[in-house]
């Protein structure tokens, strides 16, 4: 039994590896000789790091096929919606089960997860009462607690020993001439699932000091009165003419982003590092100015280390040139650590979702328009009792996905909505009315505004919606998201196709600051 056991925790991670999905297309996978040497020493650490913690054999061997086939299965799960398999950083991720479960829970299936972590607590209980211990058998002469802890804390030494010392040598540097690209589509295919997961795992313990690629722009206003400025980061915005003109009987262009034309604006498509989820990527890279693909091991999840210690950002220029800057996101401001990176990143006040209440939902998250009514309130307010500038990032909610049937029930007659989709997808048709109050907030908060200060505003997408195959069907292959730009004080010049870490830039020089 214990040789069939060894077996197959040595083996089964091979096949596993056969199984995982890598990006929507097929693509070669050329194994470097790491993926033959760390394939199986991640699969044994798994087992033994359930054994020191659990402490019966065979309940461990549940443990580890929690870990290494659910990793694979997760994995698949994640790459057939967005493209991506499975890596180190995302187990930040797994805090957010608690805070958001609806962004990850629903799209394994509620009853599904549950069932599984039922399943194991159960497996768990009986193993104590129909197995002995590990700790009896290796340590016999101490009782079983006392034997147990010993044990654990053992291995819990042993495995930082080896991880601060496996840190201390692989650099980033040292990655890349392993071959390591830091594009996780690319390092699975050829180090594999499980060997990254230790690579990447290694990589985030080193040093993550990158203050040599921060962007310090020394700013200074071109106008006498300094403008509001208000960046509107808007959950999974594109324009929606792109696909319309790729299905036969739609509209060549979308009629409200087209109406906004003769209001003053430009737009543009905008290159993002983001698609269909990863939103923290793109917010950073437009904040900081920095090109994701300079952040090494960071370019993952930005917030997870490099925006854990102060460091210039927009909104820490602005502040430093006499703005009051001020976050707000109509959400909880734990997810992807908000409530600590905000603050670090130059902000003066962070509104969450506290400032709202369930008369402000519409389906499950606040509504671009009770944003609105809120920042409009933050604006007044501010400006009753001072002169000075303000900037205001705001981060909407609204159309989160997934864009599941009944959605909306409650607010809208959702049949409706899909009979007038050219696409048919019921899907986009609900996603489709999110992006038209998106842009009612954006007109409401700027040409329709007539505001008494000078404002300036951009608005811009963080990552397409997660809908690959509608897309796919129809043809639409290109990732990038679309942006608005729009001053109060003149006619915005068009700026064609920008990049995400530049269009702050754009936004200052629409608000004449240089």
């Amino acid at each position: 039994m214990i040789t069939l056991l060894a077996a197959v925790i040595l083996l089964l991670p091979y096949a596993l590896e056969a199984m995982v999905k890598i990006g929507f297309t097929k693509r070669p996978r050329v194994r470097s000789p790491l993926f033959y040497v760390l394939t199986p020493l991640a699969s044994v650490l798994t087992y033994v790091s359930f054994a020191a913690l659990l402490g019966h054999p065979y309940i461990a061997f549940f443990g580890w096929m929690l870990i290494i086939p659910g990793f694979a299965f997760i994995s698949n799960v994640k790459n057939a919606i967005l493209g991506e398999p499975l890596t180190a950083p995302d187990l930040d991720t797994t805090r957010h089960l608690f805070i958001y479960p609806e962004f990850y829970v629903d799209y394994v299936g509620r009853w599904r997860f549950y069932g599984t972590m039922m399943a194991f607590a159960a497996a768990i209980v009986a193993s104590y009462f129909l197995e002995p211990s590990f700790a009896s058998l290796l340590l016999p002469t101490l009782p079983g607690a006392q034997a147990w802890a010993f044990m654990l804390l053992d291995w819990a030494a042993f495995l930082f020993i080896i991880a601060k010392l496996a840190a201390a040598y692989l650099s980033e540097d040292r990655a890349r001439k392993l071959g390591v690209t830091f594009d996780v589509n690319t390092d699975v295919a050829r180090f594999g699932l499980f060997p990254l997961m230790l690579i990447y795992g290694v990589l985030l313990l080193s040093n993550a000091n990158k203050s040599h690629l921060h962007k310090d722009r020394k700013l200074k206003a071109g106008a006498d009165r300094l403008p509001d400025i208000i960046a509107l980061q808007a959950e999974s915005y594109f324009d929606l003419g792109r696909l319309d003109r790729l299905v036969e009987g739609a509209a060549d262009d979308w009629p409200t982003l087209k109406a906004l034309e003769g209001k003053g604006i430009a737009h543009g498509p905008l290159t993002v590092p983001a698609w269909g989820a990863c939103t923290m990527q793109s917010e950073f890279a437009f904040l900081s100015g920095i090109p994701n693909e300079h952040l090494g091991i960071d370019r993952i999840n930005p917030y997870l280390r490099m925006a854990n210690t102060p460091l210039p950002t927009l909104a820490s220029q602005l502040k430093a040139l006499g703005y009051r800057t001020i976050c707000v996101h109509p959400a909880k401001k734990e997810f992807f650590r908000r409530h600590k990176v905000v603050p670090m990143m130059g902000f003066d006040e962070f509104v969450g979702l506290e400032a709202f209440d369930e008369r402000d939902r519409l389906g499950p998250y606040i509504s671009d328009a009770a944003l609105g009514t809120k920042i409009e309130e933050i604006i007044a307010e501010h400006h009753k009792a001072s002169d000075v500038p303000l900037f205001v990032f705001v981060i909407t909610i609204e159309s989160h996905g997934p864009w599941q049937a009944g959605r909306l029930a409650g607010w809208l007659d959702e049949d409706a909505l899909k009979a007038e989709e050219p696409s048919g997808d019921h899907a986009f048709a609900l996603y489709r009315h999110h992006m038209e109050n998106a842009l009612a907030l954006f007109s409401r908060l700027g040409p329709d505004a007539a505001p008494a200060r000078p404002r300036a505003m951009a608005l811009y997408g963080d990552h397409q919606p997660a809908l690959y195959e509608l897309f796919s069907a129809h043809g639409l292959e290109e990732r990038d998201v679309n942006y608005i730009l729009w001053s109060s004080e003149t006619r915005i010049a068009p700026h064609g196709a920008l990049k995400v870490e530049t269009l702050a830039d754009a936004l200052l020089k629409a608000a004449d600051i240089q």
